[in-house]
């Protein structure tokens, strides 16, 4: 008995792919040794492999059986070598899912995929945005980047990476390189605003080497707590800054005034409570901004900007570039349709 002990702890102790070799073999011993010793019992393949895997698992349904000496021989072999060794891979398959999933939890799992969306950082700003994301788009793939030993959410759709983001090698263990977007987010447990836009400044210069480094163009948002500090950002490429407290006092300023206004504020910031926004990139038959918006009206569409230029006093005269970007405000299925007619910005 001592022997068959050891023999188990032994194959415990192998590496996976071992097991499952041995585990094949065992299985297709199984199944063509007593096709060909009992055609009769056993008249097709199918049969035999079904009745080598009942036996293997232990079920023993007792539909099939072999009759012979032979065959019974060979029932006896997967009886005494087959069923541990079986066992062996199936504790081998829920060790290495409980670990992936633990693994995938602490955030030392690499991303491999590209397209996605990185946040760095987190807080309740960050949660919010990361809702609002799946909200717009469920499938949407998202990376959070955050020194923190597990994952602060849980969702199928986001990716936790756990590590210091002004480290290379914590922001490449993301997959940044082949990233659509990188928001970096304030750090809420520093109440110096100078500390923490330096931290996101640090972050924002890591971000940028590795674009340097790889010649990668990485499309960056940062949110800063003070908008004198933005001027600190010149040396680095970053696509759009995002002022902390700015936003909420100038809709609180705009309520104050004109009362209301703030749900129209909501339908643009939120698909939730509105139409989304979404950007075209402008034909060359059109010559002026009254040629776009009148054709994008047509089309059950509202034009709201082109590129970061909202005034539309002159719209006969103002002359459009092929290529400007158009911010518009539709509905889903209308911008299924536009995708089908313009070119536009994902």
């Amino acid at each position: 008995m001592q022997i068959f002990f050891r023999l188990w702890k032994q194959l415990s102790e192998l590496n996976f792919k071992f097991i499952s070799l041995l585990s094949l073999l065992i299985i297709l011993f199984g199944t063509f040794s007593v096709y060909f010793i009992e055609p009769e019992t056993f008249p097709t393949l199918f049969d035999s492999f079904w009745w080598t895997m009942t036996t293997l698992t232990t079920v023993g349904y007792g539909d099939f059986f072999p009759v012979t000496v032979a065959g019974r021989l060979v029932g006896i072999f997967l009886f005494i070598f087959g069923i541990g060794l079986i066992g062996v891979l199936i504790g081998k398959i829920v060790e290495g899912a409980s670990t992936y999933q633990r693994l995938k939890k602490e955030g030392k799992l690499v991303y491999k995929k590209n397209g996605h969306y990185v946040y760095i950082g987190w807080s309740k700003k960050t949660e919010q945005a990361i809702h609002e994301v799946l909200y717009h788009n469920s499938k949407a793939p998202i990376v959070l980047i955050e020194d923190l030993p597990e994952t602060p959410i849980t969702h199928d759709g986001v990716h936790f990476i756990s590590g210091d983001p002004s480290e290379e090698r914590t922001l490449l263990k993301a997959n940044i390189l082949e990233a659509k977007r990188v928001a970096i987010f304030s750090d809420p447990r520093i109440d110096n605003p100078v500390l923490c836009d330096g931290k996101s400044l640090l972050v924002a210069s890591a971000v940028e080497a590795l674009s340097v480094t790889h010649n990668v163009d990485i499309q960056t948002v940062v949110e800063i707590s003070e908008e004198r500090h933005i001027s600190k950002f010149n040396h680095i490429r970053v696509d759009d800054f995002i002022l902390s407290d700015d936003s909420v006092s100038l809709l609180m300023a705009k309520a104050t005034l004109q009362p209301g206004t703030t749900s129209i504020f909501r339908q643009l910031l939120s698909k939730r409570f509105g139409n989304n926004i979404y950007v075209i990139k402008a034909k060359s038959s059109w010559n002026t901004y009254r040629d776009a918006s009148q054709k994008l009206l047509d089309d059950g569409a509202v034009l709201i900007a082109v590129n970061e230029d909202m005034d539309f006093r002159d719209a006969n005269k103002k002359k459009l570039n092929e290529g400007d970007l158009l911010y518009i405000i539709c509905e889903d299925s209308t911008f299924k349709k536009l995708n089908v007619l313009y070119e536009t910005i994902d």
